[in-house]
């Protein structure tokens, strides 16, 4: 396989593990993989392109390629391989996703929430009373969606 200009040859790392097992998603991966922030955000804003036995061609959008770093590539294939039990090389390259990253997934939930909140706080009784009385109005973006956990 031959690697992009923009290719990192991360690092290799092998491990024994399980084999067998149902593939989750990339999402679902980043989710479970003991990182620390930063590399966490390396991950989140990459999408898997696709996956050759131990090599792992992810793309990271260009926007967030301050993220990248050799040592938080290190640190992700170090995790992947733990995770997957087999030696684990990174490529990745820096363009435009054709999947939506763990990041953006976040940001569309989060913005269908504030959608939701919005529609929801609209919709009520009391603020509609509020607004026909007292000309009431509400900034947008004082708008949360309410956190259950």
């Amino acid at each position: 396989m031959r690697a992009s200009p923009v290719a990192a040859g991360a690092a290799v790392v092998a491990l024994a593990g399980d084999a067998g097992q149902a593939e989750p998603g990339w999402a679902e991966r980043v989710a479970q993989l003991e990182l620390d922030p930063p590399t966490r955000m390396l991950a989140l804003h990459c999408a898997l392109l696709g996956r050759e036995g131990g090599v792992w061609r992810l793309a990271l959008d260009p926007k967030q390629s301050t993220t990248r770093t050799r040592a938080r590539e290190d640190k992700l294939a170090e995790a992947l391989a733990r995770q997957v039990g087999e030696a684990v090389r990174l490529e990745i390259e820096l363009r435009e996703p054709a999947a939506e990253t763990p990041a953006q997934a976040a940001e569309r939930a989060l913005r269908a929430q504030l959608a939701e909140a919005h529609a929801s706080l609209l919709a009520d009784p009391v603020v509609q009373a509020l607004q026909q009385r007292f000309g009431a109005t509400i900034h947008p973006d004082s708008i949360r969606p309410l956190r259950t956990h």
